[in-house]
């Protein structure tokens, strides 16, 4: 098979994988009130649960990394994502909270450690002139669970329980994802494609491969993974929350599910934007107009109390959201170089979930202490502006790359 039809086919396994880990995960908002009402657990207990999840799944994503680094993406990718299905098809059988922090958490956090380092990862090493297309493509499957995952999910609540609900979601996800994962590799030799010219005026592609230990020595993959944990944490609490938001307003459960549907239709807007101008005009400019639209909604969605205003601003944040990530994802090869870019991904990917566990957990006690989303969401805005700046920090030139153009 040429490489050119190769590498679309690897972007449509890792499309599946990406879609089938986001089912359940883009599910967690619309059970969590349903597990509140059926137990009588606080929002903020079963919100840390994914807490726990986010946090476990970024610390073991950090030797995945590495080992994909040595031995390829194809068994760590089936049989995490495996396990991550089979942990949620689990929480059908819970009746203790501790169980809910076991199959979540524990489990399902290892399940979901590797998912989106590997799919970036491997992209990486697949594409160079379109990589921002391909990895939108890849990402999208992420986006098109949360714009499925809550009405599907408030249906067979509806028509079966709650248990049976997150049994079929759970394990058809894992199995879906298994095999797609199994048909993932890594270019052979001759199949790698020839670096690209930069876009837009920026600067040369890629500064150079360096090893992990001077990476981690470099401030701007510090900035990096300050920017994603703040990126990660606005679309988990927002995420999370946002049925539970939109029913603190007075709708019901089916009519709040589709504040998922409106993410998610914008968050594929926004992959798909983001890739192809970005392969034309550069991430920065890309990235810059992304970080507005967020802000923009973040205010409109908590100042606008409408149902229309709810869903076009929940709409427009998935938007730059997805946006946003994609370019942060796009641009750690031409900061950083490929030599050990699955570890990099691992370190960056570990920032992400710290913020993707502490911010909806964060929010969730806010909200029981004072009754109201008004504090978590109103700083949400700010924690854009701080992104923003720590991306511009996070891919400067380096000072050798810059001494290296003066000669």
């Amino acid at each position: 098979m040429r490489p050119a039809v190769r590498r679309w086919l690897i972007v449509a396994a890792l499309l599946l994988v990406t879609f089938g880990i986001s089912t359940p995960l883009a599910a967690y908002g619309v059970f969590l009130p349903v597990l509140a009402d059926a137990f009588g657990w606080s929002r903020g207990a079963i919100a840390s649960a994914l807490s726990v999840n986010l946090l476990l799944g970024g610390l073991a994503g950090f030797g995945i990394g590495a080992l994909a680094d040595r031995h390829g993406p194809r068994l760590l990718l089936a049989g995490t994502t495996a396990l991550a299905g089979a942990a949620f098809a689990l929480v059908a059988a819970v009746g203790a909270l501790w169980q809910l922090y076991l199959f979540v958490g524990v489990l399902g956090g290892l399940g979901m450690s590797s998912f989106y380092l590997l799919a970036a990862a491997t992209i990486s090493r697949w594409f160079d002139a379109r990589r921002g297309l391909a990895l939108a493509l890849v990402l999208v499957g992420f986006n098109l669970g949360y714009m499925t995952a809550g009405p599907l999910a408030a249906w067979l609540i509806t028509h079966l329980g709650w248990r049976w609900a997150y049994g079929l979601l759970g394990g058809g996800a894992g199995a879906l994802m298994a095999l797609a994962a199994l048909t993932v590799r890594l270019p052979r030799p001759g199949e790698a494609p020839p670096p690209r010219a930069a876009p837009g005026g920026e600067a040369p592609a890629r500064e150079g491969d360096v090893t992990l230990a001077r990476a981690l020595a470099d401030p701007r993959l510090w900035c990096l993974c300050a920017c994603w944990f703040l990126l990660g944490g606005l679309s988990l609490m927002v995420s999370v929350h946002a049925v539970p938001f939109a029913r603190d307003r007075g709708i019901g459960l089916a009519g709040a599910s589709l504040a998922l549907t409106a993410y998610g239709v914008g968050s594929v807007g926004g992959r798909l934007a983001s890739g192809a101008v970005s392969d034309r005009l550069g991430t920065h400019a890309t990235i810059r107009a992304a970080f507005v639209l967020e802000a923009l909604a973040l205010v409109v969605l908590l100042w606008v109390p409408s149902l229309p205003a709810l869903l076009a601003s929940l709409a427009v944040f998935g938007f730059g959201f997805a946006a946003s990530d994609t370019m942060v994802v796009k641009v750690i090869p031409d900061v950083f170089g490929l030599r050990a870019l699955g570890a990099i991904m691992g370190v960056l990917a570990l920032g992400w979930r710290c913020g993707a566990a502490l911010f909806p957990a964060a929010a969730g006690f806010l909200y029981d202490l004072t009754g109201s989303y008004a504090v978590s969401f109103g700083a949400a805005p700010l924690a854009v502006v701080a992104s923003w700046v720590l991306f511009a920090l996070g891919t400067r030139p380096s000072r050798r790359a810059v001494d290296g153009r003066r000669h």
